[in-house]
């Protein structure tokens, strides 16, 4: 990792540690299998989930009191994405998914329910967990959400399709946002708790993917869930509020991964450029290539920077949601720029399966996509420029 970022950011001795085991989990267990775990296309990779598990890599980021690490903070919850990330941006996003479905648990429900499923993920054979809120027509508009939460005399009953749910169908739990009130767009969109064995809840085939096949996604089908009150998030009508939260934070957290992958496309290029020969030298000599490597690095720099500035933000209680925005933006662009500039500077071999990086090209166009587009990214900052 460059120094730039540590000489203006402080770092404590436990996040140099947890930074350290991170970074050596990711060449020990994740990248050797990397490329196995993309092949398989739809399979969980169960075992080094339970690895990662047994260090504590997939409860680090829950609060102590539950079971979890303790180790809450965003600075160091990107630190340890982008070491993972490193490794494998499908794996790093699997072990620490559990993070991302805690989180509107966190802001939004009471003690007790905190407790009924915090608990559980921080455990030492912790089960996966999901977020369900992209729906086949509610992607990037994510207050025309369609699926209904009706009120009954104990609860309520939910229909509805969910897509791209991460984790689907081999998740224990879910957290599902469904509105109470159609046609009132944010207003009556509410959080619910639901569980895989719950009747009703039904998941589609595996979704077939271009990268970051580590994470299975599939279609999630509700068909009159019974819900009691006590799986509903905080009040009626907070589910938006508390969605847009966790965005701000999982939209940095996946500022770092994409930083993460793009630093491993650098440090496999000039590695690469040191020791391929063209026109009797190394490429790294000759003034194409040199200069896409300065570029490289130059964008790995600025994208964590832009990360870590955003997560200290978080850290010390201030509003925070351009600076997610412009983290995510730029971070995940310079992932898909760093791969695309790999496989151009391996050339030929840059288009074979037999080395990574085209597979990091294909993990990184997740990272333009996922908890909101570019498109998306640029609205919200231009936005906060115009308000």
């Amino acid at each position: 990792m460059s120094g730039m970022a540590q000489e203006l950011f402080d770092l404590t001795a436990e996040q140099r540690e947890i930074r350290a085991l991170c970074r050596d989990f990711a060449a020990r267990e994740i990248r050797p299998i990397s490329l196995e775990v993309d092949e398989a296309d739809t399979e969980v990779p169960w075992e080094v989930w339970n690895k990662a598990a047994a260090l504590g890599l997939t409860s680090f980021m829950l609060p102590e009191e539950y079971g979890g690490g303790g180790l809450t903070d965003c600075l160091t919850g990107c630190i340890v994405q982008e070491e993972l990330c490193f490794g494998c941006a499908g794996i790093g996003n699997l072990i620490t998914s559990g993070g991302f479905f805690a989180e509107p648990i966190l802001v939004l429900s009471s003690e007790e329910q905190k407790r009924r499923w915090i608990e559980p993920i921080a455990g030492d054979a912790p089960p996966l967990g999901a977020l369900a809120t992209t729906e086949p027509g509610a992607g990037s508009d994510a207050a025309s959400i369609q699926t209904v939460a009706e009120r009954t005399g104990s609860g309520y009953v939910l229909r509805g399709q969910k897509a791209w749910v991460s984790n689907g169908g081999v998740a224990e739990y879910y957290v599902v946002f469904a509105t109470v009130e159609p046609g009132s767009r944010s207003r009556g969109i509410t959080a619910f708790v639901l569980e895989r064995g719950d009747a009703g809840v039904s998941f589609g085939p595996p979704i077939k993917k271009m990268g970051q096949r580590a994470i299975v996604n599939t279609e999630m089908f509700l068909e009159d869930v019974e819900v009691p009150e006590d799986r509903r998030l905080g009040a009626e009508g907070d589910g938006f509020s508390g969605l847009m939260r966790t965005f701000d934070r999982s939209r940095i957290t996946l500022g770092a991964a994409a930083t993460g992958l793009a630093r491993a496309a650098l440090e496999y290029s000039v590695d690469y450029a040191k020791t391929r020969e063209q026109f009797g030298k190394p490429i790294g000599e000759h003034q194409a290539v040199a200069f896409r490597l300065a570029d490289m690095a130059t964008r790995v720099d600025a994208a964590r920077l832009l990360v870590w500035r955003a997560a200290r933000r978080v850290d010390s209680g201030e509003e925070v949601t351009k600076e997610a925005a412009m983290a995510k933006l730029f971070a995940s662009e310079t992932a898909m720029w760093c791969t695309w500039a790999a496989v151009q500077t391996l050339g030929g071999w840059g288009y074979s399966r037999e080395y990574p990086v085209e597979k990091w090209m294909r993990d990184a166009k997740l990272e333009e996509i996922e908890e909101g587009t570019s498109d998306i990214q640029r609205l919200v900052i231009s936005r906060r420029l115009l308000a």
